[in-house]
Formats: structure tokens, sequence, C-alpha cells
């Protein structure tokens, strides 16, 4: 389709047009107007304006509310848009006829299957001029490789653009475009909530979690989920290594199939090796399922999997820290996790997932609050006359099939099923739940929490990159599991008293204390005090609460760089620009984790340094494992002594070749009462952040040593070594008479050809 020509559309909504010569008056829209077009596709109207269009009649006809589309296809005549103005449309065989009454107003004659208007405006272009035309593949490749649709535009837009002789109407295949433009396709926005099977266990998705950071207590650190795309139903099974997958999955399929009747028909997964491996293959096969897996390094593939796994961990992290559980049973909440998320709706389906594959609803009567405190009943048979009647405990999770709930006994931390069990749960706003009769609703009784000294335990947070799904970054420092009841022992104790007027007993629950003020919180005889934020800059350290202790830290690292004499003061250089510095501040901690000491470094932007001008080579080598390994060995078989030692702020004793400026730091320049033009540093040594800090260092110390008559080993140059010999002197010789008399009486030759002996065979050390 030809731009100058104007089709008639019976489902266009407006009149729009590309051509911007054809508006006799045109007004921008402060608000573009969002097209939609017959392929989806959403445009946007720029303009809006009066066209003026010259007939093959001679005369001539104005449309107003044209919109100025660029990226339209063509010039559209809207039926519905001219009817609102009394024009009506007549199909015919051959033609469309536009009326206003009685009167002809204008015709479109039939084009194939389409309806176009002549004008006489084109019909004296294309007479006027014939420009040569051109293959689409040469046009494209002049204009640089832009879409069709961007030449189509051009058109209008500039003069002498090269026609095309091919009659190409879309994009083609072109080879420089593949290279060059080529992306990934696009992934569904929401593929979890998609259901793609016909039935349940029509498709299983799988994936596997780990490794975990902390073991559970028997000792597992993988997690592999089975999740039914039809029902969304999931089943986590936990593993010591990623070759029970197999095993795991034998279990699961003879569960649900058990279960539901039904059997698996496809198995989705990733390219991991677990489910590439002969045997999984074999029973694939053997079973007649088949297996769809990902395409590498495509994680979306396996969307539904993927983001299942995101939910059970993050259901999992917060039932552990909202009851400050310990991190070794996070396996028993993501267990408790799976339990849930079964039990409760999803925006893929309309039931429940327990609903759709068990045919029954869920029975939720039951639920208590993972990690709640409690005291379960001890039966007759395993206490004596005055042994208590209940032991502490922690709920951990359901056991399907088990009238009972699991819990933790405090005390062992051995798990077990019990029946008879009270437990103490508490509101998220920290008021205690107090139950009253069984007719009646609970209510809330706000804590009056008292200051009590309690002995802290800090949180140290870790960072683990990499990690499969997810990591638990803070690392518990607490006392032993005696400290820690003994502690919950010493507990306040809060009686609520009963209503005025009323006579029901009311049972308290569990205390909870509220967190106060200075971000000490307090639960179950443990205390976690938040971790002390470390200054991020300059500024922030010395207008903090602990500013004299960091401006202390940054004195001493400016008198250890001064004395060092790391650099001297030149004028600001006029050939070579500064590289910038900051500061970097971090806690020094004993063994109990309290801070001991503020430390502060200074150190250079290397990111700005650039090679040629402020560095040349980096590479500095580092001894092999291999070498360590050996000499360690060698040092056991011999029973030779192995002594360590670290050389303090080891960057700062390279000297530098290259002439590199420095901005002063802060501090400095405070101190100097200089401005940021009157003066910068001229690096004399090397400083922490610089490109070639180790290279520089490794110079420094391999002349160092080798000066003290070491030689570097030529398979691995920093593995330096140092022969001794035991050098004999005339002075060893017999002196007096009496001297030589004794000599004579010792097997000096015999001796010395015994030590030969060995030296040559098996003491060359001798």
């Amino acid at each position: 389709m030809s731009k100058p020509e104007w089709l008639v559309d019976s489902g266009a909504s407006s009149l729009m047009t590309s051509v911007r010569d054809k508006f006799v008056s045109m007004k921008e829209l402060k608000t573009p107007v969002r097209i939609t077009i017959a392929d989806g596709t959403k445009i946007d109207a720029v303009a809006t304006g009066t066209v003026s269009l010259k007939l093959m009649d001679g005369t001539t006809v104005s449309l107003s509310d044209v919109l100025y589309i660029p990226e339209v296809e063509g010039s559209l005549i809207s039926v519905s848009k001219l009817a609102e103005k009394n024009v009506v449309a007549q199909f015919s065989k051959d033609k469309c006829v536009f009326r206003y009454g009685d009167a002809k107003v204008m015709e479109a004659m039939r084009c194939g299957n389409v309806y176009k208007l002549k004008t006489v405006g084109d019909e004296v272009c294309n007479v006027a001029t014939t420009p040569r035309k051109e293959p689409w593949a040469v046009v494209h490749a002049r204009l640089g490789h832009i879409p069709f649709r961007r030449y189509e535009q051009l058109l209008t837009m500039a003069d002498g653009v090269p026609e095309v002789a091919d009659g190409v109407t879309s994009d083609t295949i072109c080879a420089g475009c593949c290279m060059g433009k080529m992306r990934a396709d696009d992934f569904s926005r929401y593929p979890e909530n998609l259901v793609k099977s016909a039935g349940v266990l029509d498709l299983v998705h799988t994936d596997v979690m780990g490794s975990m950071q902390t073991k559970t207590p028997g000792s597992c650190t993988y997690v592999v989920t089975f999740i039914d795309d039809y029902s969304r139903h999931v089943t986590v099974y936990f593993m010591k290594a990623k070759s029970d997958v197999l095993s795991k999955f034998k279990i699961f399929k003879a569960a649900l199939k058990n279960a539901t009747g039904q059997r698996i028909k496809r198995l989705r997964s990733d390219d991991g090796g677990e489910y590439i491996g002969r045997q999984f293959k074999a029973y694939l096969n053997h079973c007649g399922i088949k297996h769809e897996k990902t395409v590498p390094y495509t994680p979306q593939q396996n969307g539904l999997a993927e983001r299942m796994n995101r939910s059970l961990v993050e259901m999992a992290r917060c039932m552990l820290y909202h009851e400050s559980v310990d991190k070794k049973w996070w396996a028993e909440a993501v267990n408790t996790a799976a339990w849930i998320i079964n039990r409760i709706p999803n925006s893929a389906t309309i039931k429940t997932p327990y609903e759709i594959v068990y045919k029954t609803k869920p029975l939720l009567k039951n639920l208590k609050v993972f990690g709640a405190l409690g005291y379960a009943h001890i039966p007759n048979e395993k206490r004596r006359k005055l042994d208590a009647k209940a032991f502490k405990c922690r709920f951990i999770g359901y056991k399907d099939g088990v009238k009972g709930y699991r819990v933790m006994k405090v005390t062992t931390g051995k798990v077990q099923i019990v029946r008879t069990v009270k437990f103490m749960e508490t509101s998220t706003s920290g008021h205690l739940i107090v139950r009253q009769d069984e007719d009646e609703e609970p209510t809330s009784v706000p804590v009056q929490a008292r200051q009590r000294s309690v002995d802290t335990r800090q949180i140290v947070p870790t960072v683990t990159e990499g990690s499969d799904h997810f990591n638990m970054t803070q690392q518990w420092m607490t006392e032993d599991l005696g400290r820690r009841e003994e502690a919950s022992a010493r507990k306040k104790q809060i009686v609520a008293s009963s209503t005025t007027g009323t006579t029901k007993r009311q049972r308290l629950i569990q205390e909870r204390a509220k967190v106060i003020e200075d971000q000490l919180a307090i639960e179950n005889g443990q205390a976690m005090v938040a971790m002390e934020g470390v200054p991020k800059s300059y500024e922030e350290a010395t207008t903090s609460v602990d500013d004299k202790e960091w401006k202390k830290a940054i004195a001493s690292e400016l008198g250890s760089l001064t004395a060092n004499k790391t650099w001297k003061l030149v004028p600001r250089p006029t050939h070579q620009r500064p590289i910038g510095c900051r500061w970097v501040f971090a806690f020094q901690r004993n063994e109990e984790g309290k801070v001991i000491r503020h430390k502060a470094r200074l150190v250079v932007k290397g990111y700005s340094q650039r090679r040629g001008i402020d560095y040349e080579e980096t590479y500095a080598p580092v001894a092999y494992l291999n070498s360590i390994r050996t000499k360690l060995a060698k040092c056991c078989a011999e029973g030779f002594e192995i002594e360590q030692c670290d050389v303090d702020t080891v960057f700062l004793y390279g000297k530098l070749e290259e002439e590199i400026y420095m901005e002063l730091p802060e501090g400095l320049q405070e101190l100097l009462s200089l401005s940021d033009t009157e003066g910068k540093g001229l690096l004399l040594q090397s400083l922490y952040g610089l490109k070639q800090a180790s290279r520089v260092w490794n110079e420094t110390i391999d002349a160092h040593l080798k000066k003290m008559g070491f030689k570097a080993a030529d398979a691995d140059p920093p593995v330096y070594t140092r022969a001794l010999s035991v050098h004999l002197t005339k002075a060893d010789e017999p002196q007096s008479d009496d001297d030589k008399a004794k000599m004579k009486s010792k097997s000096y030759r015999s001796l010395v050809g015994s030590l030969m002996y060995l030296a040559c065979g098996t003491r060359p050390d001798i």
C-alpha cells in the first residue's frame, strides 16, 4: 500500500494518516492519543487537523478531525466517523459511494479486497517524478539497516528517498541485522499464572535449591521441589546431595499416583546434572514420562518452579525470624510453608491445590504459629510420680495422616509428634493473646514492658554472593542451649486480673515484650542488638554518635601515611588529572563480637586510572596451592617449625615509578586549611586502591628477599628458598699435643666416611 492512497475502513474509529503534507491545518496534541491497530500494536497520534483532498472529478473534499500518526500504515477513512457527520457510505460490488443526503460527496473504487480513494495529487506526483527504484536490500543497507516502517515514514519527511523496486511490505531477514541487533525472544510476563496442562500430573515442574549455608539436624543441605502444573500443588523433599533427586522422584511419583490414580506424563526441569544422568533418563524412559528441559542459562523457561522456590523461602524465612528459631530448623520451616501453600488460594486456580488433588476442602482449624513455645503432655507411662507432667517445646510443623503436631523438645532438640500440647502464641503487635472459655472470643491485653538487664547477643551479618535461590544472611552468635533456657526461665510472669463481675477463668498464653526505642528486642530470653552502622562517608563518620572515635582513627591513618612519606604536597598539575580518594571505615571486633577498635583506611579511586598514563602492568604472582601443600607436607615430615607473619599496611611499602597525582583526602585539607585548587598530592608510595598496588608490593618484597639470599623457584616464583651450609675453619683443628693425642683416639675419618655415605645415599642435606 502506497501512503498517498486513502483506504475505506469500516473498522477504523478515526480518520488517520501518516502523510503530513496533506494537512491544511494541524494542531499538536499535548497528550498523544493511543490507538490500537488490527494486530494489537499500540501507536500514538501526535497531532490532529484538517486534510484537503482533490478528487479525480475535480472537486475538493475537506476532512476534519484527522489524526496524524507517523507510524500508521497508509491513510484510512473511517466509515463510522463520517457517519457521525451524516455522510453515509454505500458499498457495492465495484465501488463505495459516500453521500451527504442525496448529494454524492466522493467515491472509492474497489482494488482487490479493499476500496481505494484516488486523488488528483497522487496521480500528478506519480507522473511528474519517476525516481530510480532500488532493491530493498540496497536501500536498507544504505540507510543503516533501519526497519521498513521507518523507511515508510521517511518517504514523506525527506526528498530524494530511493524507492523500493521489489515491492517489500515488511522487514526481511538481513544478515547484518541478525549479527548486530538480534536479541532473545521475550518470555511471558507472568508464566507462573498460566496453566499449561489438562489435568493433575499432566505436567510436573521440578527444581533443586541449595546448597544451604546451614545443615539441618539430619545433615541435609538441598531441597527438591515437585509442583503439579494443573493444581499448583507442591511437594518438597530434603537431601544430603543432589544425586538423591532420583530416589525422591520415585517416592513422589508413587505417593501422588496412590493419591490421585493418575500418572505423570511430562516432567519439566532445568539442564542440571541431577536431571540428565543416565539412571534418571533410563527411569523416565521406563515409565514413559516425557522429559522437557530448559535451554541453558534461561531459568525463565522453568519460571513456575523458580517462583515457587522463592515463595517457599520467603515464607520460611518469615516464620524463622518471627519467633527467633535457630536457622538449622530451616527445613521444618520450608516443609511447613509447602503445607500452607497447598491449602491457600493462588492466582492460577479457582480452588486450593489441596482440594484439586485430594477432592476435599482442607481443614485449617488447628493452625499454629511456627516456632511458638508450648508445653506438651508427658504420658503416664513415661514419668514418675513427682516428675513434671509436661515438657517445654516449640511447634515446628504438621504431620499428614497423623492427628498431632511436630514439636522440638527445647532441652534436647529432639523432634517428636505429640497430641496434647498447649501453645503460647502471640500477636505481631506485641499484645498477649489471652484465651477465655471456648464460647468466648479471645481478647488482647497490652503488656507493660519494664527495663531489665539482659545478656546481649549480636547478629553479625554475613554476605554471600551467587547463592542458588536464597541465603540467610544473619549468623547468630549465642550462648549454649542451657544458658538460653535459663535466661528464658527468668522471664517475668504477668497475671491478667479477672474483669469485675465475671467468673470466667482467664488463661495467660505468653508474654511478648515489645521493641523498645533503643532497638533492643527481647524475646524468649534472647537479646538481639542491631548491628552498629558503619559510616559510608567522611561526613557521616564525623557527624555520627562515635565521631570522636572515627576522628581518632582518621588522624591515626593520616599520621601513618605522613610518617611513611606516602605523598608530598605539590602545586596542582596542569598536564595530568589527579585521581580521587575516599575513606573506608570498619569495626574491629574481638572473639565475642564486641567492638574494640574503630578503623579508617584511605583508598584511591583506582577505577579512574587510565592505562598508559597512571599505570602499565598490574599482574602480581600468587603461590600455587600445590606449592603450599608441598611445603607444609615437607615441614610435617621433617619436623620443621612453621612460622606465619603478616605485614601491616602492606601496600604502603611499594615505590611507585609512575607519576600519579591524588586529590588530598578529607581531613587533611581541613587540617592544613587548603582549598581544592591550592595543592595536590604526588604519590611516592603505593596506596590501597591503585591498580598496580599488588605488583608494586611484589616487586618490593622480591627485591628484599633476594637481598637476604633467598632464591625464587622457577616453577612458582612466589616460593623462595635459601640454602644453609656449615663452613669448617682452621680454628677447629687441634692446637696442642694433648688435643692431637685425643684426636688420634677418635675414629674421625671413619665418622666422616659414614657421613659421606649417608649424604650420597639418603641424606643430601648433611
